[in-house]
This record gives C-alpha cells, structure tokens and sequence, in this order.
C-alpha cells in the first residue's frame, strides 16, 4: 500500500469546508491519527493481514467520525461513506482475503481523502535546482540562477573548483566510493510497491552511483536512499547543501531527484523535507540547495503544519526518484562524487 500523491491544482474550499471549520489543534489531531494507522496498518496489510488492517482502519475512521470535535460534515461524511464501502465489500465477499484486501484499500482511500481534504497543499510549483553556471570562488549568484517559480537554475554544468572549498563533503564518494554502504534503501516496499533503489560504490568511475527502477505497481512509485548522521549535527553555520553529480545515461539526465532531509523533530514525527533538482549527463556539476528550500514538511507526500528544517540538527539525508511525469518511470543511474555543506 502506497500514499497517493496530492494533486498539484488548487481546490477551492466553501466557508465552512473542512479545514476552515476545524481548528489548527483538532485538524493536526485528525491527521497524526490517520497518518499513524496507516504507518502500523500498511505493515499489516503487506504482511497478509489483510483483516487486521480493515480494523484498524476502521476504528480510525470511526474514532474520527465519533470525534465531537471534529464538527466538518466533509471530513465525517467522507470517512463514513469509507465505512459503508468496506463493510459491504468484506460481507459481499463473504470475508474472504481477497475481500478484506479490497475492503481495507476502500478504507485507505477514504483516510488518505480526509487528509487531502485538510492539508490541501499549495498550488505552486516548487523550485527545481540544477548545476551551477562554471565561476570563480565559491561562486554563484543565485538571484542570476533562478528563473522564478517553478523555475530551473540556469547555466552550463560544471565541475566543482577547488576555490569551492570551504564546502565539507559530508560523504565524498571520489576519495572513498566505499562509503555507499553506510548508504541504506528504502523504497515502495514498505508499502507494497515494487520499485528498487540503492546507492553502489563505483571505484572505477571514482563515485557512487544512486540506481534502481521506480515503478507503479501495487500502487508503488517510488525509490530512494538515506543515510544517517546520529543523532543531530549542527549545520547553521553553513546556508545549505550540495550534491557533485552527473547521470549516467541520457535518459536519466530527463529525470528529477530529490535531495531529502531530516532534523531531529522530522525523525520522531515521520517528516521528510524534500527538494527538487536536475542534473546532466557526461560531467559532474555542482548543485547547491540552500536551506531555506527546506521549509515545506511532508508526511507521506502530504503537507505537515510544522517549521521549517533545523538545521543546526540534522539527523538524516537521502536522495529519491518519485513518480510523476511519465519520464520519471523506469531505471535511473546518478554517478554521485561528493554530498556536502557550502557556505
């Protein structure tokens, strides 16, 4: 089982729809339960307790409809209309697992509505990063970079100059490509799919290579990979992140990755902090995510009311290919020289 992603159009909410008419506490309260049932529930369901998924789905879904503080009649009618479809598909089906496997898909789709319907994200396109144009010094104007919204930075791949540093690689893959094995996979399996992502070391080409396949089966689509860096490392002296790539092959040159980062808080509550860029094929560049591009949290590919990223407790960092455009389907290979903090 797989998160939907939200849709990036604007919906237009009534006075009196659902996130209007629920306070921030209440409305924060709704989504940490259903997104909670589903962390314990997918497991389940993945496991061939397909049973034991409907009921704990259920009981999340009549616990909210339940709930007097919950005063939406979207939200309520919703999740009901949810209810009634399990309970008729499992009594139809006469309970059997492929009856409860469906029944528990109805639930989720009605749980993941509910969430959409509240965190309805905003209809901006986010900004994709790219290499820097080649400079002198530490370089790059970003205000020169950035097209606007939405936009792609512009300029010619380049390799990073020495005059780059001070730029600490947090893990530089030229001087040790053995350092991919601290590098760990997590893909759509864990929710049913069966996409495949890993970081491999590369000595012969002096880097590590991010590769796989994301598919959409089972609802999958996606791929990645994370590293941890304990317990939190203080990052604010530094204004953000880069990433020394180049693709590996032409066709994943047309793809978008994700730099994806975590600070303490984001570990205990199953935030991710994503952000989009693009590389090209045949020489390495020097991509640079600042970290004020970290200020949208996600739980399962929906909107969380919290901060932005602490950067000063950096806990994790990772790299993903996630399903979208048609183009982002299929293998992927990104050879990775060096993954860093500039000034």
């Amino acid at each position: 089982m797989s998160s939907s992603s939200s849709s990036g159009r604007a919906r237009t909410l009534a006075a009196g729809s659902a996130p209007a008419s629920l306070s921030p506490e209440v409305r924060s309260r709704v989504v940490t339960s259903i997104t909670g049932s589903i962390k314990f529930g997918a497991p389940m369901f993945n496991a061939g307790d397909a049973a034991g998924c409907v009921k704990l789905y259920r009981q999340t879904a009549m616990g909210i409809v339940r709930d007097v503080d919950v005063d939406s009649d979207a939200v309520k009618s919703t999740l009901r209309d949810a209810v009634a479809r399990a309970d008729g598909i499992a009594t139809e089906g006469g309970e059997t697992d492929a009856a409860m496997r469906s029944a528990a898909w109805a639930l989720r789709r009605g749980l993941d509505a509910v969430v959409n319907i509240l965190l309805d994200p905003p209809p901006d396109e986010p900004i994709v990063y790219s290499a820097a144009r080649a400079t002198t010094g530490n370089a790059g104007n970003e205000e020169d970079a950035l097209e606007g919204p939405g936009g792609v930075q512009r300029g010619a791949a380049s390799a990073p100059s020495e005059a780059d540093d001070p730029c600490p690689a947090i893990f530089d893959f030229a001087a040790n490509p053995d350092a991919a094995s601290r590098w760990r996979s997590m893909n759509d399996g864990v929710m049913g799919g069966v996409s495949d992502g890993m970081m491999l070391p590369r000595a012969d080409l002096g880097c590590a290579r991010f590769t796989g396949c994301v598919r959409t089966e089972n609802n999958g689509g996606f791929a990645s990979v994370r590293a941890s860096m304990g317990s939190g490392v203080d990052m604010s002296a530094f204004s953000g992140l880069y990433v020394d790539a180049r693709a590996g092959d032409a066709e994943s040159a047309g793809k978008r990755y994700l730099l994806v980062v975590k600070d303490d808080e984001a570990m205990t509550t199953q935030v991710n902090f994503k952000s989009a860029f693009a590389i090209k094929a045949d020489e390495f560049g020097r991509v640079k995510v600042p970290f004020t591009a970290f200020d949208r949290p996600e739980r399962m590919g929906r909107a969380v009311m919290r901060g932005a990223l602490r950067a000063e407790a950096m806990c994790e960092i990772g790299l993903m290919v996630l399903k979208g455009d048609p183009e982002q389907l299929g293998t992927f290979n990104v050879d990775v020289r060096a993954i860093g903090a500039y000034k």
